[in-house]
């Protein structure tokens, strides 16, 4: 009998790059979405009742799901967490453990990465802990990089494989794009194996690893990996629960090569998986959920990577009978055709990078679109009746206060009939395998400084932070997406004048906050909330505590 595999998966990293406007509910800590709100005030401010909201922490990411998958597949029994905490790690204790095996996937700053395995560490003592996924893959990537050109390419504070970062490292650490043969093969070695001290040399000849040593980190022999991913997905019945957020991944890469981005540079090679491979995997999650209702979270860098792609992508879902999913696309026209066919295939929200209202930015970028076309197709969305989420990066090489000025005109120009469209800003993040980090780019654009300490010709990352700020004060025709919102809660409780009214009343209760405005300036926003949403604001006079917002460095 195999022993027990603990599964880390993570979903929200300690560290975040968008800018959050977190308001909090005090007490009971409940981040102020329309639906937080609307519990809050329904269950009479109880905190008993309002610590229950933020549960977003605790949905698996589909990594954490195509592990436990693969795991018991090969007669491993695991649990599966996304939970990070000190006491949630001590608990995966009570089992016969032979090793934590966790997930970098949605990890994104290596002090995350280092919290993450000293925890372990302190609460399991002698355990094995196993990394891989998409975070340390990228920065093998960096590394190597560094290697070959060390004044093109120095180590920044960004970079996981430096030597101070060696003592807080995994016991063993998967570096490959896949990695499931090499995961496999070093259980089965720890399984047969009583001693396991010396990790680096019971595992030496097992492809793609890599150890701290004393000196940093330390590189074992590499093999491209094999992988069909028609056939190698999540196997949804061996998977022990099922949440209402189910990733599936119907694509592995993106064909753009957008300067800000580095995703490209993970999976250079784009890979479709065929319509029989996406009904297979639907099927078995459709048998999975049986009456239950839950979304689908198409997680690939972009869904409809070509017009034959929407009718392949939607009529699977469509087909699974499921109807009810959500996916990151790109901006443009659509066909009445097309956007029909992504009605009928239960798509509800599309996750669109625009990333600038301004042309100029766009061309820089390399994101290859026109802004003509990116506002016809959200409105389309829109007007269909399906949610979007516009991203906006903002503090690109060409910035300026002009240019911040036409995205916010681009947002304010939105001819919405749905009100079903909100947006996030992302000040910008130069990443180790993005265009931004190449010595011929940097040099263009004067760019000095990674990740979020940079400057170049035109701002600095400073100056983009105040730019987000600007940019969320002047925007009033489109609402931000605040953490814990729900489409569906707003959508299904609220018209759509009601949503304009409630969006536009959180948007001036923030704004009170930043400025520290009275608290009766507050009061009387709630007030005001909770009439819109049918109740007697004189519930909102009894509230015991205050609204709290928390800066982003306190989050």
């Amino acid at each position: 009998m195999n022993k027990h595999i603990a599964i880390i998966a993570p979903l929200i990293d300690t560290s975040e790059f968008n800018l959050d406007f977190t308001l909090r509910l005090n007490p009971g800590g409940r981040d102020l979405s329309l639906l937080a709100l609307y519990e809050t005030i329904r269950d009479g401010y109880n905190p008993a009742v309002s610590e229950m909201g933020n549960l977003h922490s605790e949905e698996i990411p589909s990594a954490g799901y195509y592990l436990q998958g693969l795991l018991h597949r090969h007669n491993y029994p695991s649990t599966l967490t996304a939970g990070y905490d000190r006491e949630t790690i001590a608990s995966l204790g009570k089992n016969d453990l032979l090793a934590v095996v966790v997930s970098t996937t949605m990890i994104i700053a290596p002090e995350s990465l280092n919290r993450l395995i000293s925890d372990i560490h302190n609460e399991l003592p002698g355990i094995p802990v196993i990394a891989g996924g998409v975070f340390l893959w990228k920065n093998y990537l960096q590394y190597t990089r560094h290697l070959k050109s060390p004044e093109s390419y120095p180590m920044h504070s960004g970079l996981y494989f430096r030597p101070e970062n060696s003592a807080f490292a995994p016991d063993v650490m998967v570096v490959s794009p896949h990695g499931a043969a090499s995961l496999l093969m070093i259980l089965e070695r720890l399984q047969k194996q009583a001693a396991r001290q010396d990790l680096p040399a019971l595992l030496s000849d097992i492809p793609n690893l890599a150890f701290a040593g004393k000196a940093g980190f330390e590189f074992g022999p590499r093999t491209e990996e094999a992988v069909d991913y028609n056939s190698d997905f999540t196997r949804w019945d061996l998977v022990e629960q099922i949440g209402n957020r189910v990733p599936v991944r119907t694509s592995i890469g993106c064909p753009y090569r957008c300067g800000f981005c580095d995703f490209w540079q993970l999976y250079p090679r784009i890979f479709l998986r065929s319509a029989e491979s996406l009904k297979q995997e639907l099927t078995l999650v459709k048998q999975r959920l049986g009456t239950r209702q839950a979304v689908i979270h198409v997680s690939d860098d972009n869904v409809f990577i070509t017009k034959k792609r929407i009718h392949e992508v939607c009529g699977a879902m469509e087909q699974s009978g499921i109807r009810n999913w959500v996916g990151f696309m790109r901006g443009g026209e659509y066909s009445e055709e097309e956007t029909g066919i992504m009605v009928r295939s239960g798509l509800k929200l599309g996750m669109v990078g625009v990333e600038s209202g301004d042309q100029g930015q766009l061309d820089r970028m390399n994101k290859k679109q026109k802004i003509t076309e990116v506002k016809k197709g959200i409105e389309q969305l829109d007007a269909a009746g399906i949610a979007v989420l516009m991203t906006f990066v903002v503090g690109y090489p060409g910035e300026t206060s002009g240019t911040v000025a036409n995205t916010i005109g681009f947002m304010n120009g939105l001819k919405l009939a749905n009100s079903i469209v909100n947006y996030q800003v992302y000040p910008l993040q130069i990443f180790g395998l993005s265009e931004l980090a190449g010595p011929d780019i940097r040099a263009k654009y004067n760019i000095r400084g990674y990740n979020d300490s940079w400057s170049h010709n035109t701002m600095d990352s400073a100056e983009a932070l105040k730019a987000c700020h600007t940019l969320f004060r002047q925007v009033t025709n489109v609402p931000y997406h605040y953490p814990g919102e729900s489409h569906f809660f707003n959508r299904g409780r609220f018209r759509p004048e009601q949503r304009n009214a409630l969006f536009a009343l959180r948007h001036r209760l923030t704004i009170s906050l930043l400025d520290n405005e009275p608290p009766a300036t507050r009061t009387g926003l709630l007030k005001q909330m909770a009439e819109i949403m049918g109740f007697d604001a004189a519930i909102v006079e009894v509230m015991p505590g205050e609204l709290v917002y928390l800066p982003e460095q306190e989050r």
